[in-house]
């Protein structure tokens, strides 16, 4: 399991070298990620293709979280199959969490807590799906014996609320990866569940593109909503068409550059996606707690 403690304080100059002004930024996204909170934020992750490392990007801000803050944070493993935020997390695959009486109406932190599975950062894993036939990003996928008790298919709307909402206040920040989602079917469900979504693409620039302007389509759905596109270079495109599309005043564009690593858990992870994914930590609180919205289920 890759060790992520990668926003310590003394990695400021093995990230920056002896850089003033790098120094300076890595602490301000210190900061950003430990600020308080008025109520529980929910971050949602999310995209409309599958390979995006969506669910690895989704893992990888959640331990962030987790190992920064004083409170305690939920990811939502709401993905289909095995390649999702529980596993890039750390924690066992045993399937879908099971239903429990105690967080259906928790009154307590440690009801809230039961039967969740605990990542080695401190993270709290929620997953939630099924197996078969059902809504969701693949709702005609049935069951395999190769599968075993992997969700099959992505949890639906309902199926994440009923899970989340009675939990979710207990958490500082809950992280949610709902994995591939139809723009026409389930996107806007995503957006009205968050304060911020993180709609996660390739880093070509057809793929940018495509984000952009289903991001705009997003917040005019859900207003209040932030909402961010986040380039990830899986492939090693480059980060030329990202950091063209940071310039765009419209939409928000925090790429993450290019590192195996970033989809198998078993490398060790380079200074420079160790700071991308810091400052994509960073700049996701910021606009949670700066976001107007108060999400479906989320306490008044």
């Amino acid at each position: 399991m890759v060790d992520l403690r990668d926003a310590g304080p003394a990695l400021v100059r093995a990230f920056f070298g002896s850089t003033a002004g790098g120094a300076r930024e890595l602490d301000d996204a210190h900061r950003a990620i430990r600020q308080g909170v008025p109520t529980s934020r929910r971050i949602a992750f999310t995209s409309l293709a599958g390979g995006t490392g969506c669910s690895a990007t989704a893992a990888a801000v959640a331990t962030v979280l987790a190992r920064r803050r004083p409170g305690r944070v939920l990811g939502v493993d709401g993905a289909a199959g095995n390649r999702s935020l529980a596993r890039y997390a750390g924690t066992p695959l045993e399937g879908a969490t099971p239903p429990s009486a105690l967080r259906a109406g928790a009154r307590a932190s440690w009801e809230a807590t039961d039967g969740l599975a605990l990542a080695p950062s401190g993270l709290h894993v929620l997953r939630v799906g099924g197996v078969g036939p059902g809504h969701g990003a693949f709702p005609d996928r049935a069951a395999s014996p190769e599968r075993g008790a992997f969700p099959d298919r992505a949890a639906s709307p309902d199926e994440w609320a009923d899970a989340v909402d009675p939990i979710a206040r207990f958490f500082d920040v809950v992280v949610g990866d709902w994995g591939r989602r139809s723009p026409f079917v389930d996107l806007g469900a995503v957006a009205e569940d968050a304060h911020v979504v993180a709609l996660v693409c390739a880093a070509d620039r057809a793929a940018i593109e495509a984000a952009v302007s289903h991001a705009d389509a997003v917040r005019a759905h859900a207003t209040g909503t932030e909402v961010v596109v986040v380039p990830v270079d899986v492939t090693g495109e480059g980060q030329r068409a990202a950091r063209t599309a940071e310039t765009w005043d419209h939409v928000r564009v925090l790429p993450v550059p290019h590192d195996p690593a970033v989809t198998d858990p078993r490398r060790v992870r380079s200074a420079a996606l160790r700071t991308g994914l810091v400052h994509l930590t960073a700049a996701l609180v910021d606009a949670a707690v700066d976001a107007t919205r108060r999400p479906t289920g989320a306490p008044r």
